[in-house]
Parts: structure tokens; C-alpha cells; sequence
């Protein structure tokens, strides 16, 4: 969910940044506010940026250090949360949903990126460039800015290796046996290692035969790399 803020550290960020920028360029800044007290200005930034933290607001400031003009006040509240860019929203997502497919958590900078990515669409996002999916992305985007409020990014699920991109050794081969309910098997002479992980894979291509979970099938193609099919009896 969105954090709280707290409106003491808003007020003191938006005279922060303000002092800064007069640091950074001088009478260029005062121009670009001419006709206000200073009051009036630090005012102005401070109720913009309520809400910003104070990282946000280095950010921005550090955007600042290749701009030979002051930002406006809206230019700046972009250059400090630059993922609000409908653009680099989209390519943050795309990174991240390619690391989902790896079992990781992946970098969200906001959790609406990752809620805009789940309503267009895992597929589409990873198979589609920007310009074909700029208007989906940029309303779904839109909206899940404006809630306001949103549930953090959840944990992914354990990723599965690629079919025949990894090889086991024979402790995870066994281990894998063992989980299948196959340690009896594994243990009587003369008998095929292989046999319950045969049966599994067996079973799962049959037609009308029994469906096992992705993670069983997975096993029992790994106690298969394992082993050599050394002709025990079956």
C-alpha cells in the first residue's frame, strides 16, 4: 500500500530543493520566479513535492547537474520519480517481468508499474515493443496511478529450469526419486533407478493418463539425466 509521508519533512524537502537550485544557478533561478518573495517560492515547492522523499528529490537534483536552465516545478517533479514517464515505465516492467520468469522479484521503482504490467498482460509486454502497445500501456498505467493506493509487488514463483537445460547429479536425482515416493525402488538390486521416474513421465504422455505438477515432471526428467539407462531390470 502507498506509505504515509510526513508533512514536517514535505516542508523542510521543498526549502531544501529550493536552496539548492539557487546554488546550482543562481540569478537564472531567481528570473525564472521573478515577482514572488522567497516565501512564496519555498511555499510553492513545498506543497508540490509533498509526498516526495528526500531521495526522490536528489535525484532530481542530480538530473539537474546536465541542464543548463532551471526545471520548472512540474519538469522537476518528473526528474525526481523519472518512472512516471509513460516510456521508461514500460521498459522498468519489461525488465522486470523478464526477471519474474526467473524466480526473481525483480526492480519495480513503483508498484503501479508492476499492476499496469499484470493488467496488460505478461505475453503482449514481453512480446510486443512500445509502440505497439503504447496506448494499453500508457491508459493501464494511468489508471493504476491514479488508485491512489497499492498492494506491494508479490513474491514469484519458483522459476523452472528450461527443458533439458540442466543436468542433476545423482544426490539430486535421488532426491528427486525420493520425493516421488521412488526410495524403495531406488534401493533394490538390480532394479532400474530410473523406474519410478520412467513410470511418472510415462504415465503424464499417456493419453487419459494421470496429469502430474509441472515440479514432478521436472524431477523426474532430471532422475532420467542422472542415470544412465544402464539396461537393469524394470
Amino acid at each position: 500500500m502507498s506509505q504515509l509521508t510526513n508533512p514536517a519533512a514535505d516542508a523542510a524537502l521543498g526549502g531544501m530543493v529550493v536552496a539548492e537550485l539557487r546554488l546550482m544557478y543562481g540569478s537564472k533561478f531567481a528570473q525564472a520566479w521573478e515577482g514572488l518573495t522567497p516565501r512564496e517560492v519555498k511555499d510553492a515547492w513545498n506543497q508540490k513535492l509533498a509526498g516526495y522523499t528526500e531521495a526522490e528529490a536528489r535525484v532530481g537534483l542530480v538530473a539537474c547537474l546536465s541542464r543548463d536552465w532551471p526545471p520548472t516545478l512540474p519538469e522537476f517533479m518528473r526528474l525526481c520519480r523519472p518512472w512516471t514517464v509513460p516510456e521508461v515505465a514500460f521498459h522498468d516492467a519489461v525488465a522486470g517481468m523478464n526477471a519474474r520468469r526467473r524466480g526473481e522479484i525483480g526492480n519495480w521503482p513503483h508498484p503501479a508499474i508492476y499492476w499496469a504490467a499484470v493488467a496488460v498482460g505478461t505475453h503482449d509486454l514481453l512480446n510486443c515493443g512500445y509502440a505497439v502497445l503504447k496506448a494499453r500501456w500508457e491508459r493501464a498505467f494511468s489508471e493504476e496511478l491514479a488508485r491512489g493506493q497499492w498492494h506491494a509487488v508479490p513474491t514469484p514463483a519458483p522459476a523452472l529450469p528450461a527443458p533439458g537445460a540442466t543436468r542433476a547429479t545423482k544426490e539430486d536425482a535421488e532426491k528427486a526419486l525420493r520425493a516421488m515416493g521412488a526410495g524403495a525402488i531406488m534401493n533394490e538390486s538390480g532394479r532400474d533407478p530410473r523406474r519410478g521416474a520412467k513410470r511418472i513421465l510415462a504415465e503424464a504422455g499417456r493419453k487419459g493418463g494421470r496429469q502430474y505438477s509441472p515440479t514432478v515432471i521436472a524431477m523426474a526428467k532430471a532422475a532420467m539425466d542422472a542415470y544412465p539407462d544402464t539396461g537393469a531390470q524394470a
